[in-house]
């Protein structure tokens, strides 16, 4: 049986400050990264290792741009490299399948400028602090 779900809600929050509305594109990515596969001349026994990594966690957003006192624009430039608090809310309105991402981020302004007549929109890859379970939660809302 197929299951699907349109992309359509998300409550996101910044310290507090509610930007969703301004989001038209974003991406939570844990990070997790492959190691790199180690080989060894050994005859006997594992001739073979996977490296540890380190996890780099990340939040993409596309967004319309907004220079008003509470556009996130103005809020990501006033507050450049700033560790912020951030939730995430994913499909809050679907009672079994709400789940919610919170943590910290290390805000960083977007590049800002665009083609003549075209509608101001910005990109932006936030760090996140921490790794999924030491810093990024996930957790499913009842």
């Amino acid at each position: 049986m197929v299951h699907q779900r349109r992309l359509k809600i998300i409550n996101f929050t910044i310290d507090g400050q509610s930007f969703e509305c301004q989001v038209q594109t974003w991406n939570l990515d844990p990070g997790v990264q492959d190691g790199d596969r180690q080989y060894t001349f050994c005859s006997s026994g594992a001739n073979s290792f996977v490296e540890e990594t380190d996890d780099e966690p990340t939040l993409e957003l596309t967004f319309f741009s907004d220079w008003r006192s509470n556009g996130l624009s103005d809020y990501l430039w006033a507050h450049a490299n700033e560790v912020a608090d951030f939730v995430l809310d994913h499909h809050p309105d679907i009672v079994g399948e709400h789940v919610r991402w919170t943590g910290q981020v290390l805000l960083k302004p977007p590049p800002v400028g665009g083609d003549a007549r075209a509608t101001e929109t910005s990109e932006v890859t936030l760090q996140i602090i921490g790794t999924l379970g030491d810093g990024l939660t996930y957790e499913r809302v009842a």
